[in-house]
């Protein structure tokens, strides 16, 4: 007897269903280097396949089914996602150089304990004072690193699209433990939701190991 099928994994059925709703929104759109100009993309390859900056490396998918083409890397599906979302947006895209915080997005206050807990507590337990073995897990997104400051890691992640996340991380001392938090341009408030926010910064710390 063969092996049984592994059970199918919800979450992704979820992610690929919200997916197909947003591709069928794209159909429409005309004018993919009209629009690429104004999220602050870089404009079409010849075949038309789009090329999005996504926390720190980049995503390929082309058009009509968004799919990653022939030879290009694969897309997990919570990033394709993010992408189709980002690409949705109908305004014009340029960075803030303004940060907000989770709560400033709609809704963000309502969600913002799971929103910790889920995000941004995992870092000081599995980093604690190690800022070293922070910045060298940091390494491969390409930060632009802020003035040094003692005891503390200051990190903006180039994330989606032009715009960045900042990760600011505290080492701890005798009376207080270490914290982190994470910082949005604000920008992100016109093309993301809150949920789409936490998933994108969940994907850069659950990425964060030592």
């Amino acid at each position: 007897m063969p092996p049984a099928a592994p059970p199918p994994d919800r979450r992704v059925e979820a992610l690929q269903k919200a997916a197909a709703r947003v591709v069928a929104e794209l159909a429409g759109v005309a004018d993919w280097p009209a629009r690429c100009a104004r999220l602050g993309l870089p404009a079409p390859a010849a075949d038309g396949a789009l090329y999005i900056p996504f926390l720190g490396g980049g995503l390929t998918l082309r058009p009509p089914d968004f799919l990653p083409p022939t030879g290009a890397p694969p897309v997990a599906a919570a990033a394709r996602l993010l992408a189709l979302h980002y690409l949705r947006a109908e305004c014009a895209v340029t960075p803030a150089n303004e940060w907000v915080t989770f709560r400033d997005f709609p809704g963000g206050a309502f969600y913002w304990a799971p929103f910790v807990g889920r995000v941004i507590q995992p870092l000081p337990r599995r980093f604690g004072n190690r800022l070293d073995a922070l910045r060298a897990a940091l390494a491969p997104f390409a930060p632009q690193w802020d003035i040094a400051v003692p005891d503390q890691l200051q990190a903006r992640v180039p994330a989606l699209g032009p715009l960045f996340l900042q990760l600011i991380y505290r080492a701890g001392d005798d009376e207080f433990g270490p914290t982190a938090d994470i910082l949005f341009d604000a920008a992100f408030r016109r093309v993301l939701c809150a949920e789409d926010a936490a998933a994108l910064a969940g994907l850069l710390t659950a990425a964060l190991r030592p």
